[in-house]
């Protein structure tokens, strides 16, 4: 490995698809940039993720970021050559009672030209048989909205960059620079030198920050992502993504063939921030146990594999972006609980105004 010193104007740690967004908005300013990232592009969480887009942001964290979010992915980017999204549309379970706060939404949504309804449990079951949904839930629908490839985004973010990024298939050992101002990142492949610097790489964040003094306290939390092979497929082709806020679970067709992508939000923190294929036995009966009460045909469908991985979590609950006045120039976008995805078009380009700030 060459161990050579490199300038820029902004570094970025983290080759995942908010620190990607960033670097693209960044050359989009005029600016250079290096992504530093030991597992190259997408080789993190981002990897691993289900890829959900949807306007309706039932935490109420970011609303704002959440539509430009889909908007973006619509427009399929600034030049029209992301992914196109897999619109088979969105469908976000609530408890009966949020549904006043969800028709507030909608009407929000509706509003800004997005197409949204608040269904009932009985509506959702005429449209999509598949389904069993209590009376006690209600839905927001978004045909709009669906998922995206991951790593197709990932490549095709970073082709949109053009020449003024530059990838560095290294590992960040601290920040360079004063609690007074940065100066770019150390690596295993030689420093990077530059005047602003994004940290977007997970809980890997929070060493990188304190070797500046900036405290960075985020967790890891485990995920599964179980595949199942429903033996009844006859409506898996209108099947929604479905994300049920009630007991944490989401499911969507896996795009290929006759699988079904599944997970359910997991209490396990702490674990090693790694990414593997398969799942253990337990972790997927834990998924079926919780998914079936929504997705029925899942109780008994076999088991084809899935992807071990984790979360980054932000003590408060949900991720931000940090201009951070000591040191000056340094920037942080971490913390997103897994729903960095559907946010990253209007987080990178947020993070970018501000990055570019720091700059000039």
């Amino acid at each position: 490995m060459s161990h050579t010193a490199t300038a820029a104007d902004v570094a970025v740690v983290g080759g995942g698809i908010i620190g990607l967004v960033t670097a693209e908005r960044l050359t989009a300013r005029g600016l250079t940039v290096v992504v530093i990232d030991e597992a190259g592009i997408a080789g993190g969480a981002t990897g691993a993720s289900g890829g959900l887009v949807r306007a309706y942001d039932p935490s109420g964290h970011h609303p704002v970021w959440a539509a430009a979010g889909l908007e973006a992915y619509l427009r399929q980017g600034r030049h029209g050559t992301w992914p196109r999204i897999r619109d088979q549309g969105s469908l976000t379970l609530v408890a009966r009672s949020t549904v006043p706060c969800a028709a507030d939404a909608v009407s929000q949504l509706r509003a800004a030209g997005r197409k949204a309804d608040v269904l009932s449990a009985q509506e959702i079951s005429t449209c999509f048989p598949g389904l069993a949904v209590p009376d006690d839930l209600a839905g927001v629908y978004e045909p709009e909205a669906g998922w995206l490839p991951v790593r197709a985004v990932a490549t095709a973010v970073l082709r949109d960059a053009g020449p003024e990024l530059h990838l560095k298939r290294a590992r960040a050992t601290r920040l360079l620079g004063t609690s007074c101002r940065i100066a770019g990142v150390d690596t295993t492949a030689g420093p990077v030198h530059a005047p602003a610097v994004l940290l977007a790489a997970g809980v890997g964040s929070t060493p990188l920050a304190a070797s500046v003094g900036v405290h960075l306290p985020l967790r890891t939390r485990s995920v599964g992502y179980c595949l199942f092979e429903p033996r009844e497929r006859a409506d898996l082709a209108e099947l929604p993504t479905v994300v049920d806020r009630t007991t944490g679970a989401w499911l969507r067709p896996w795009g290929v063939g006759s699988l079904v992508l599944a997970g359910v939000t997991s209490e396990e923190t702490d674990v090693p921030a790694t990414v593997q294929p398969g799942v253990t036995a337990r972790e997927e009966q834990r998924v079926r146990d919780v998914v079936r009460h929504r997705y029925p045909r899942l109780a008994q469908a076999p088991g084809r594999g899935g992807i071990t991985a984790y979360d980054a979590m932000a003590p408060a609950g949900h991720g931000e972006v940090t201009v951070h006045t000591s040191p000056v120039g340094l920037v942080t976008a971490t913390g997103w609980n897994g729903g960095g995805f559907k946010l990253a078009p209007a987080v990178g380009e947020f993070a970018a105004a501000r990055l570019a700030e720091a700059v000039s």
